[in-house]
């Protein structure tokens, strides 16, 4: 049996941001082509890969509050949301504990749009994970001894009695208490932070490069000599827009290297993706050694 939640309304305010996230990137999509390159650019350019990252995060928190279910079965109790679940083996559940717990406050910001999904709040010598859509003393307890997951159905009555109908007939199969993700994420990375920390040191290398030379940028000469022959004078001269060739190339050894790599992470052939991914960096550090040299 499928039980769902007591809808939120939190979960439509996350749409309706993440639709102003998109208009507003637009906005600052035409005003960055409208501008001269200088720092203000950057500024723009900074802020539009920030309220991406800023997207992402909102319509996945979106989904899982649209996602999320409570699966009865005869083994298992499972909570499931977005790309996660959790399984409780039905057999293991020793007391459900309905209401009557303190207000211990509101949702944390920074889950919204589902404040009351991830949360662990410390009860008595008991840690309670929250797989809710209300404050805890609105919820359902499931103790297992070991641990404790705050549930809030939206007929209460009828998950109960799915619970006690099940557990009278006996488990199936064995299963065992275990959270499963099956995201892409996951795949790649695992539980490591090295990978993830060189992608985004990737990232910032790239944006840097972009910002060092857009801060410069008005200052420096029309033309640029990019190259000396042996006797120390300039034989090639172009326009100062040619310097953006070194923070590209920063850009996409990062997404093609970010790319390759994740791949061969995916494989399980996690060294050659760290490679990959420290070789992104080290090509930025050529490139701004070449962009310095240049602009000076």
């Amino acid at each position: 049996m499928v039980y769902k939640p007591v809808p939120c309304r939190t979960r439509w305010e996350g749409l309706l941001i993440a639709f102003w996230i998109v208009v507003i990137d637009l906005l600052l999509l035409i005003w960055m082509g409208r501008r001269p390159i200088d720092w203000i650019k950057f500024v723009l350019v900074f802020a539009g890969v920030g309220s991406l990252l800023l997207l992402v995060y909102v319509l996945y928190r979106t989904w899982a509050a649209f996602s999320m279910e409570y699966w009865v079965d005869r083994n298992a109790i499972t909570l499931s949301w977005a790309n996660t679940k959790q399984v409780i083996p039905l057999h293991r559940v020793r007391r459900i504990i309905q209401g009557g717990l303190p207000n211990l406050g509101p949702g944390e910001a920074l889950r919204w749009p589902a404040p009351f999904l991830g949360r662990a709040i410390t009860v008595g010598m008991k840690q309670v994970q929250m797989v809710a859509t209300q404050p805890l003393e609105q919820c359902l307890l499931l103790d297992t001894g070991e641990a404790v997951f705050a549930v809030s159905p939206q007929n209460a009555a009828a998950f109960l009695d799915g619970v006690q109908t099940r557990y009278r007939l006996g488990p199936v199969t064995k299963v065992e208490l275990t959270r499963v993700r099956s995201s892409l994420w996951d795949r790649v990375f695992g539980g490591e932070r090295l990978g993830p920390a060189l992608l985004g040191a990737g990232l910032v290398g790239a944006l840097l490069l972009f910002g060092i030379l857009m801060v410069r940028f008005p200052n420096l000469p029309d033309a640029l000599a990019f190259h000396y022959n042996s006797d120390g004078l300039p034989d090639v001269v172009r326009e100062k827009s040619a310097l953006f060739l070194l923070p590209a190339v920063g850009f996409l050894a990062w997404a093609i290297n970010g790319l390759w790599g994740a791949w061969l992470a995916f494989q399980q052939q996690r060294i050659g993706a760290y490679m990959l991914w420290a070789g992104a960096l080290l090509v930025q550090i050529c490139s701004y050694l070449a962009l310095t040299s240049l602009m000076n």
